[in-house]
């Protein structure tokens, strides 16, 4: 079996960074990592300005190129999370001087998109916890633009948001129609077991973190569904997410038990990280 992990973080400041994630996971049988920026002051880029995208942006591309080495296929995502908003109003920015920052962000995103230096946009979207409804506006406005941007370049989008079953997958399958977007590049990171459920019977697709992928997440014939570890490369958070090579020994724990065939592993694990991410097969 070949693995994937299509929703991961590299860290070279804090953590392990790429070259040690990529040497073990393909060790493991990884085939295909999609690397996603951080928000810049993870990396220790503190200046609140496009400066700080540009470095982490130069930062992901050195890091890709790093995992490539080991014969992994890897994409790579730029964005602007809601944290990072959430973050940008407690440092006292004013709405006017983050809406110039978001400005300038999506600009070098547009570059970085038509001169191919990264593959998609993400993670962009709204809070999961609780926060000011400014701020949950002002996040969902961002995923919107992204929305528009990832469908002008035909590229596929990661999103972060709230998991709220039904709610949360008929409003990206809403506005996915609405803007003239796929639904197949439109990702539901991190979806949890109902929201999962509502995703697949939309046609959106959307990400297991296989920390949570269980008995029952497993049993389902999934449609659209991916694996992610969303690890975060943080040492200083040991247990925030999973490993990416978690995944392989997950995965053959339910296949030993027949709780998941192959062929349904390799839908999930490669034929839809084809599909969706526009790579080629292994």
């Amino acid at each position: 079996m070949l693995y994937s992990d299509v929703h991961l973080h590299v860290n070279p400041v804090r953590g392990l960074g790429a070259e040690k994630v990529a040497r073990k996971f393909k060790s493991k049988g990884g085939w295909f990592i999609s690397i996603i920026s951080l928000p810049p002051y993870h990396y220790g880029f503190t200046d609140i300005s496009v400066e700080s995208y540009r470095k982490s942006l130069d930062l992901i591309t050195r890091e890709a190129m790093k995992a490539k080495t080991y014969g992994l296929e890897v994409v790579k995502f730029l964005g602007f999370h809601p944290a990072e908003i959430d973050n940008y109003y407690k440092l006292g920015v004013r709405s006017d001087k983050l809406l110039k920052l978001v400005d300038e962000v999506f600009e070098l995103m547009e570059s970085a998109l038509r001169d191919n230096l990264i593959d998609g946009i993400g993670e962009v979207g709204r809070q999961h916890y609780g926060t000011s409804p400014e701020r949950f506006v002002f996040s969902e406005s961002v995923m919107i633009r992204a929305l528009m941007l990832a469908r002008d370049y035909n590229v596929p989008i990661q999103l972060h948001l709230e998991q709220g079953g039904l709610a949360t997958a008929y409003s990206i399958k809403l506005l996915a129609g609405t803007l003239g977007i796929s639904t197949e590049k439109t990702i539901i990171h991190h979806a949890n077991l109902e929201t999962a459920i509502w995703s697949d019977s939309y046609g959106v697709v959307f990400t297991a973190p296989i920390r949570y992928f269980d008995e029952r997440y497993a049993s389902n014939k999934w449609r659209y569904c991916m694996i992610e570890s969303d690890y975060i490369d943080d040492p200083s958070r040991p247990g925030a997410s999973a490993y990416p090579w978690e995944i392989p020994d997950t995965i053959n724990k339910f296949i030993e038990k027949n709780v998941l065939t192959e062929e349904q592993a390799y839908k999930i694990l490669v034929d839809n990280v084809v599909k969706t991410f526009g790579v080629n097969p292994p």
